[in-house]
């Protein structure tokens, strides 16, 4: 979705997905409304940021190049 990006700033936003996403599936699992357990909702929210972090780094695109357009006079 984002492109290509540079090596550290793939890295880097990996790095905050898998971080944010984790931090609020632990969050979800101190909450005494939702009954799942903090471990449970780790893990879940680092499949999520898994997941999430691949679709934003993935070019879906890459392999549907279209050849620049040459005029000649």
């Amino acid at each position: 979705m984002l492109g290509p990006l540079p090596y550290l700033h793939r890295l880097l936003l990996v790095s905050i997905t898998v971080l944010v996403s984790t931090g609020i599936g632990a969050w979800f699992g101190l909450l005494p409304t939702v009954p799942v357990g903090v471990s449970l909702g780790v893990l879940v929210g680092l499949v999520a940021g898994a997941g999430a972090a691949y679709l934003l780094i993935h070019d879906f695109h890459h392999g549907q190049s279209h050849p620049a357009r040459v005029r000649h006079r």
